[in-house]
């Protein structure tokens, strides 16, 4: 049976929504789409507001007919805050347990205004566990789930996007044995994520990003917003200060310049914070990174790959979330690479199920419910179903009965045909053929037998009893002739006795037991045969 996934990239500039279908077998991307973030006139320069995200959500899901499907999302990068602990034991109930009181240590705030997931990360072999913790202020996440309900939407799943990036790189024989890292490079905040042995070890949110490039191109240009994106994506180059060679041709020198300083300027926080988390991961766990992967719409910025190698010291390389993954998207897809990356790893995480521990803050009080509005929106196809059940069970009915009548039509016909050869006559009125049969002792054609074949059996051998030992050749009983054969061995000529002594004290066989042979065996056995002759009808 096929299911469908629905991955949602709340992003600030834009709406991103994947579409996975999900098999015993295998999992399928079958679409992408995505809808921009309505900030409003002269707002081209502030962050959009959560109301403009969740009606864009709305707008994008609603088009694609994906509003009544399960919905896994994550919450916006700078809500949620992140650490790793460890604990000297793997069992999820004491994990869960201990883990107040950790954090009651930890956090800044009190329990109560937060809420808290984890994730176990592995288990060494001396059985210590180590788990990265993540929460969110109560408030916060209140005010997201409630907008985005508001708006029609509501997601079974509310996550961390930057930890599902494992997903997408579970193919990649490099992350799984040296350290990685993943950079989203979104329009207001970049996520960074640092994989070791293919499991999130660091997760941070950097405030900065193409919203910082297009405001240093407006600046510097003298233009506003909207054409310094325009000039963005149509000229936009990085590179260090002097180093034009990566910057578009068919530009004049100065203006290039130009343009490389405002990205660089632009860049050169973000670009800071990742080159010390980069080096604090290396000093606390003795691995350097052997590989960087950039994603996110910032991320096309021409020469970004080459200027950030030369400045962390380490590979750089875009990231293709659609190299590994099966997919019908159409062949003109490529464009859709640096976007499709969050939502794909979102809803792959949700699609493969692998994981045991997951963060989900839909948790307690924000628990999902939305199956019940699954099923309301499906209330017609329920009732169809519904009905075709109850005829399906009404033809069941009507069969059964067509069945037993046609027993009960043969057993009357037998009852007939029976009180023709009894009573002389044709009836299927079984008290009174009872009733005669009882009553005709004096005539033995007509009485019911006082033994039945099975009866006479067991009254044998619990007349026998357990204390003789008999291997039985033949036990034969002939209801008709009215004959009891028995043939066999036992351990003495006593044992014989005993038997024929066992057997006449049956009603039956008073007096009737002849003891018809009698000898040695080459083994010391008795070897017996006894007849009787039966006095029950």
């Amino acid at each position: 049976m096929n299911t469908k996934v629905v991955g949602l990239d709340l992003g600030t500039h834009a709406v991103k929504v994947c579409e996975l279908v999900t098999s015993f077998r295998n999992t399928e991307l079958v679409g992408f789409a995505s809808e921009p973030v309505e900030v409003g006139e002269h707002g081209e320069d502030k962050r959009p507001t959560l109301e403009a995200m969740a009606q864009a959500a709305r707008r994008l899901l609603e088009r694609r007919g994906l509003l009544l499907e399960p919905i896994y999302t994550a919450v916006p990068a700078d809500y949620v805050t992140t650490l790793t602990l460890e604990f000297p034991f793997s069992q999820p109930k004491k994990i869960a347990q201990v883990l107040p009181f950790q954090l009651e240590e930890l956090v800044p705030v009190e329990l109560d205004e937060l809420i808290y997931d984890y994730q176990v990360l592995k288990t060494n072999e001396a059985g210590k566990t180590q788990v990265l913790v993540a929460y969110v202020k109560r408030a916060l996440f209140q005010s997201f789930i409630e907008t985005l309900s508001a708006a029609g939407v509501d997601p079974k799943v509310v996550g961390i996007g930057a930890t599902a990036y494992d997903t997408l790189l579970e193919y990649d024989l490099r992350a799984i044995l040296e350290p990685v890292a993943v950079l989203d490079l979104g329009h207001i905040n970049t996520e960074l994520a640092i994989f070791d042995h293919g499991v999130p070890v660091l997760v941070r949110n950097i405030l900065g990003g193409g919203l910082d490039v297009t405001r240093n191109l407006g600046s510097a240009f003298q233009v506003g917003m909207e054409q310094a994106e325009r000039g963005k994506l149509s000229e936009g180059a990085i590179s260090l200060p002097g180093d034009l060679t990566r910057s578009p041709s068919g530009v004049d020198p100065t203006r290039r310049e130009l343009i490389a300083q405002a990205c660089h300027a632009a860049l050169q926080p973000v670009v800071r914070e990742v080159k010390r988390s980069l080096v604090s991961h290396s000093d606390q766990s003795g691995r350097s990174l052997s590989r960087l992967y950039i994603t996110g719409g910032a991320s096309q910025l021409r020469g970004l790959p080459e200027y950030l190698s030369t400045l962390l010291g380490i590979d750089v390389v875009p990231f293709d979330p659609l190299a590994d993954a099966h997919h019908r998207l159409p062949e003109e897809s490529g464009k859709t690479r640096p976007y499709a990356a969050k939502a794909l790893a979102v809803a792959t995480r949700a699609g493969l199920s692998r994981r045991s521990s997951t963060v989900n803050f839909r948790k307690g009080d924000f628990a999902y419910t939305g199956d019940f509005g699954f099923l309301r929106g499906r209330i017609v196809t329920l009732a169809a179903a519904a009905v075709l059940v109850v005829l399906l069970a009404a033809m069941v009915v009507v069969t059964k009965k067509r069945v037993l009548q046609a027993e009960h039509d043969a057993l009357t016909n037998q009852v007939r045909s029976l009180s023709k050869a009894l009573l002389g006559e044709e009836t299927d009125d079984v008290d009174r053929i009872f009733t005669v049969m009882m009553a005709a002792d004096h005539d033995e054609a007509k009485h019911i037998p006082q033994e039945s074949g099975l009866q006479l059996l067991a009254d044998v051998s619990e007349s026998i009893g357990s204390d003789i030992s008999i291997e039985l050749d033949v036990f034969e009983i002939d209801l008709e002739r009215k004959k009891l054969e028995l043939k066999g061995r036992t351990g003495s000529g006593g044992d014989v006795e005993r038997l024929v002594e066992a057997l006449e004290r049956h009603r039956c066989f008073k007096n009737k037991v002849t003891q018809d042979k009698l000898e040695k065996t080459m083994d010391e056995k008795t070897k017996f045969r006894l007849t009787a002759t039966s006095q029950c009808s």
